[in-house]
Parts: structure tokens; C-alpha cells; sequence
């Protein structure tokens, strides 16, 4: 299996590759920091899985530079969109932190969103992941959406 993680925190992206390598013996992941690291990716490589974060950065910006990076709460959706536009064949899964994302014109909680992404992305979207590092429960159903692919 062939994954791209898209994801810009540190700690919880260290966890799932982790997890991924060691418990369920994915070797081949790729990981992205942001917007644009995703989508180039999706262009460049061909994935069985995108596991995605919703709230990302615009660009990869490491270092000092770092708060001069634009951060988009919905980011998700538009690598959501770019995957509907190419037509890709390939399954996305959500993994985010947050019970609640919002932006300064729309807030959503997680049922809301998983249901936004089943109207309108039903062809590959698989469902949506809430990730609490003090909780096992992310590791249960992550195991269990992988287990169908």
C-alpha cells in the first residue's frame, strides 16, 4: 500500500507514520508538510491512500520563516478538490485534532464535516478521524479503514 500523509504537526505526524510502520507494517509513505506539498505530490506519484489533515499550511516553510506562511482551515477540501479534478483513483481519509475547524466565514464540527465529504466527495472519501494523542481510539479505526483498502 501506497500512502501520502499530508500533515504539518510534528508530534501527531510522528505518531501515525509510527504507528503505520510498526503495527500495521506500511513501509511506503510519503509525508507532506502542507497545501502545496500535497498537492504536488498527488500530481507526481500515484497513492492507494491519502491520509489528510484539514487544517494545513499554504507552503513547506521551516525555520524563522515559518510565520510568514498563509494557513488554510479548509485546506483539505482543496486537495479534496484537486483529486476530484484529476479524476485520481485514490482513497482519502481525514485525520485532524480539531472537534471543531473553522475560518472567518464558515465553523464545522466533525459530524458536520465527515458529512459535508460523504455528499461530495462519496467516490473516494472514506471517513474522518479524530486524533487525540492520549487516546487509542484514532489507532482502532485508522487499523480498521486500512484493513478495506
Amino acid at each position: 500500500m501506497k500512502v501520502l500523509f499530508v500533515e504539518d504537526e510534528n508530534v501527531k505526524q510522528s505518531n501515525i507514520v509510527t504507528y503505520l510502520k510498526d503495527e500495521l507494517g506500511v513501509e511506503n509513505i510519503s509525508v507532506v508538510n502542507s497545501l502545496m506539498g500535497g498537492m504536488l505530490a498527488l500530481r507526481n506519484g500515484k497513492f492507494d491512500i491519502v491520509l489528510l489533515d484539514m487544517s494545513l499550511p499554504l507552503y513547506d516553510i521551516n525555520g524563522e520563516d515559518e510565520e510568514l506562511n498563509e494557513f488554510e482551515a479548509f485546506g483539505g477540501i482543496e486537495i479534496l478538490d484537486e483529486i476530484d479534478r484529476k479524476e485520481l483513483s485514490v482513497k482519502v481519509l481525514v485525520i485532524t485534532a480539531f472537534d471543531v475547524i473553522e475560518d472567518d466565514t464558515k465553523k464545522i464540527n466533525l459530524e458536520q464535516l465527515d458529512d459535508q465529504m460523504k455528499e461530495n466527495y462519496s467516490n473516494y472519501y472514506l471517513g474522518c478521524i479524530h486524533y487525540d494523542e492520549s487516546s487509542l481510539e484514532w489507532k482502532t479505526e485508522l487499523e480498521n479503514y486500512l484493513k478495506n483498502i
